[in-house]
Order: structure tokens, then C-alpha cells, then sequence
């Protein structure tokens, strides 16, 4: 059985955020001890290994390297997660923690039941039980080889729904906050001063941020979709998720007289919608569509709007300038796509859509 010691102790270290220099200072020891603890050149006593393995948050066996893989608490945990039953799994956990109270698998998988348990049962001790585990599995991420998914920005997001389970809902709000490095917790902490602290304006600020980024998101996410379906040739799926879009975007206009950015973006789908509808062989509607994609399009660059203003549920940021990537106008925007995406669009529609622009600028 291989003694991987050495490996452990710099991958920990590392893990850390120690250097050689500091890990010596921590233990007493000289640098040039730590380093041939490293190289492989010499082990540290058990004394050592003890303050090692406590100062890393792992067994002295996962230290040593006789656990980390394949160990008898990777095998708990595989069994532990073929349980269905909540309950029994609670127990099988509790019960694993007295073993293995250092390894990733078994703190999180305990956290997490112990978080469910307090949310569908109301059981406080449970929930205050998951946040110990949750800070404890943060400790022992460098553990984790499996379980991509869980990262340290998913197990603080579980802290933050703990305290919210607790009904602590400034100390949901303030561990929320601490983790809202992309904006990814507004709509949480929104809904959280506006219900719960009773704070409305304050929960507006965020509420707004989060639906703008959604509404931002979905209009890429739909593009993903409308393009695959023209890739891949499922031209009915295309016109429908295009038709949808659509309808979506112009929902949003909150006064349907009155230009809005969102025009810009419809006439982009109106063009996709004219691409898959022509594929399909539906040519009348195909050119009703690129029609509808230049109207608008010429519309918007006559009087065009850069802002949210006209948007509904964004009146306090109306002000705010916005952009997309497909052009410095509308016509760019249509341009660069029958340009972007020549490969997909057939050359007879793109020749027909090339003509219909040139003789709207005109």
C-alpha cells in the first residue's frame, strides 16, 4: 500500500493557503523540515502527523494517503447514498460522523439531509445542525474529487437558505450578500427584505437587478435554442421557440405605442423566425417575417432606445444604458447575423434578406 505522506501534506498546504513558510511557523518546526516533508526526503514524527491532520481538517489515515480513495468511508457513503428513505439516512450519517468526522463525503451528505430534514419538518435543531456541517464541509473542500457541483459558492448559498429556514432572515440576507459576487442572490435577497424584513424599497433594488439579469439570460438562452433547431434541422421546434420569444419580448413593452430597446431584439428573432420558416417551406410566412425583422428594425435605428425605459417592472432603472452584442444599430444587428450564422441560413434567404435591408436603408 502506497504511503502518500508527501503528496498530502503539499496538496493540503496548498489547500490552505499556507506557504512552506507558514505551515513551519504553525507546527514550530524549520522550513527545511516542511520541505523535505514535501519531497519525501524525511516524515514528520507522529506528534507531527496529529497536528497535521488537526491543522487540515482530515484523518490522520486520509493524512497518510491509506483512505483518501476507495476508503471504508467512501464505501459508507456510497451506501448511505443508495438509501431512499430520509429518516434512516439522518441515522446511517449520524452515525458515520463518529467515525469520520473529517471526510468531505460524509459532512456534506450529512449537512444536506440535516438542512432537508429542518426545512420539511420545521425541526430548528436540525437546520442549526446543517450549518455546523455546512462551515465544516467548506474546511474539507479539498477533499472533494466527485462532486463538482458542490463548490464553495453552493455550500455558503445553503448556509444563507439555513438561516432563512430559521426564520434569521438578516443573517440569510447578510450570507447571501457575502456570496453575490455575480448578482446570482438578488431575487433571494429581494424577496427577503420585501417579506420578511418588511422592507420594500430596499427589496426593489435587488428584485430589479435579478429580473433584468433573468431577462438578459433568457434572450441568450433562447438564441441557444433557435439556432440549435436550425443546425439540427427541427425547423417546427425552431418556430415555435422563435414565435415564443417573441411574444415574450413584446409582453415587456409596458406602453405598446412607444419604442422600447426590446424592438431591437424582436426583429433579430423575427429574422430567425423568417430563416426557420423558410427552411420549413413555409416561403409566404418566411417573407411576412423578414418583413416584420426590417420594419422594426428600421423603426428602432429612426428613434432608437438605449435604456430601460418603456420596460415593465423596470421603471426605477429606466435610466440605465443597455446594450447587446449584435450591432452598434438594429440593421447591424441583422446584418451581422445573416453574416455570423451564413453557414445555416440557406444562400437563396440570405441573398432575400440582404436585398430587403439595402432597400430599407435606401
Amino acid at each position: 500500500m502506497e504511503n502518500k505522506l508527501a503528496e498530502n501534506i503539499r496538496v493540503h498546504r496548498k489547500a490552505m493557503g499556507f506557504t512552506q513558510e507558514q505551515l513551519a511557523e504553525r507546527l514550530d518546526v524549520t522550513l527545511g523540515a516542511v520541505s523535505k516533508w514535501e519531497r519525501g526526503g524525511s516524515e514528520p514524527d507522529l506528534a507531527h502527523i496529529m497536528e497535521l491532520a488537526e491543522l487540515f481538517h482530515v484523518s490522520v489515515d486520509a493524512l497518510l494517503g491509506f483512505s483518501m480513495r476507495g476508503t471504508d468511508a467512501d464505501t459508507e457513503a456510497d451506501r448511505i447514498e443508495g438509501l431512499a428513505d430520509i429518516r434512516k439516512i439522518a441515522e446511517e450519517y449520524e452515525n458515520a460522523l463518529k467515525k469520520f468526522p473529517n471526510h468531505f463525503r460524509i459532512v456534506c451528505g450529512a449537512a444536506f439531509v440535516n438542512q432537508q430534514i429542518g426545512v420539511l419538518y420545521k425541526q430548528d435543531e436540525a437546520l442549526k445542525k446543517a450549518l455546523e456541517l455546512f462551515r465544516h464541509s467548506i474546511d474539507l473542500l479539498s477533499q472533494n474529487r466527485d462532486h463538482p457541483e458542490i463548490n464553495e459558492v453552493r455550500l455558503r448559498d445553503a448556509i444563507a437558505e439555513c438561516y432563512s429556514a430559521l426564520k434569521n432572515y438578516g443573517k440569510a440576507i447578510e450570507e447571501y450578500k457575502k456570496n453575490n459576487h455575480t448578482g446570482s442572490n438578488n431575487a433571494r435577497i429581494g424577496c427577503l427584505y420585501t417579506i420578511n424584513e418588511k422592507k420594500p424599497e430596499e427589496g426593489i433594488r435587488y428584485t430589479e437587478r435579478a429580473f433584468f439579469s433573468n431577462f438578459s439570460d433568457m434572450v441568450t438562452t433562447m438564441s441557444g435554442y433557435v439556432f440549435y433547431y436550425i443546425a439540427t434541422a427541427r425547423y417546427d421546434q425552431g418556430i415555435r421557440a422563435a414565435a415564443w420569444v417573441i411574444r415574450f419580448l413584446e409582453s415587456l413593452r409596458d406602453d405598446p405605442g412607444q419604442r422600447a430597446y426590446t424592438d431591437k431584439l424582436v426583429s433579430l428573432f423575427y429574422l430567425a423566425l423568417a430563416v426557420l420558416q423558410d427552411c420549413s417551406g413555409l416561403t409566404e410566412e418566411s417573407e411576412e417575417s423578414l418583413r416584420a425583422a426590417v420594419r422594426m428594425a428600421a423603426a428602432f435605428d429612426s428613434d432608437p432606445v438605449f435604456t430601460l425605459e418603456n420596460i415593465v417592472f423596470l421603471s426605477s432603472a429606466e435610466k440605465q444604458g443597455v446594450y447587446d452584442e449584435s450591432g452598434a444599430t438594429a440593421m447591424d444587428g441583422l446584418n451581422n447575423t445573416l453574416e455570423e450564422y451564413g453557414d445555416l441560413i440557406p444562400n437563396t434567404f440570405r441573398k432575400k434578406a440582404r436585398h430587403a435591408i439595402e432597400a430599407a436603408g435606401q
